[in-house]
């Protein structure tokens, strides 16, 4: 949803809301949060850094867990091979119904929907992004395109917006 809150508007159904906390702080969330019924989900893409929780009535909850380095900034991902994040990143603000909220900047979420099979809904978002931003998609976001015609405007790796700034 953070990329609804950046463009201002519920664009499609989401199976879960997704959450950036930082591993200091995780351990403590998971244990609380067990204590009020959630469950661990399973899913094919389950790691330390990236794990669904979620109610008995599935209302699921992805956590994607940061870890904050020395200089402010944070790292994603395995021990050997670290995402860097920088806090500037994660530090924009979108809306969803109305309300202000913290969420990674337009830049970032297509940045994150990389080295991994993508799906249409993440084509979905990142295309939207990049058509209201004003921002280049990654070549394998490319790829899926040329390989999923959809009618889109993106046009050999660059988008045709009228180029809006992110509100961060």
């Amino acid at each position: 949803m953070g990329v609804d809150a950046l463009l201002g508007e519920q664009t499609r159904s989401h199976e879960d809301l997704d959450f950036l906390i930082e591993k200091a702080s995780s351990e403590r969330l998971v244990t609380a949060i067990r204590e009020r019924g959630f469950i661990d989900v399973h899913t094919n893409d389950h790691t330390p850094w990236n794990f669904v929780m979620g109610t008995p009535n599935g209302k699921n909850f992805d956590f994607n867990v940061l870890e904050r380095a020395a200089d402010g900034d944070y790292t994603y991902g395995e021990a050997d091979k670290p995402i860097p994040v920088t806090a500037a990143a994660i530090d924009c603000t979108g809306t969803i119904a109305g309300r202000s909220v913290r969420c990674p900047t337009p830049e970032f979420q297509i940045d994150s929907h990389t080295g991994y099979t993508v799906k249409e809904t993440d084509i979905h978002d990142v295309t939207l992004l990049s058509e209201k931003f004003d921002l280049l998609l990654h070549p394998e976001q490319l790829a899926y395109l040329a390989e999923h015609p959809r009618g889109l405007a993106i046009i050999t790796g660059t988008s045709i917006s009228a180029g809006v700034s992110p509100p961060c």
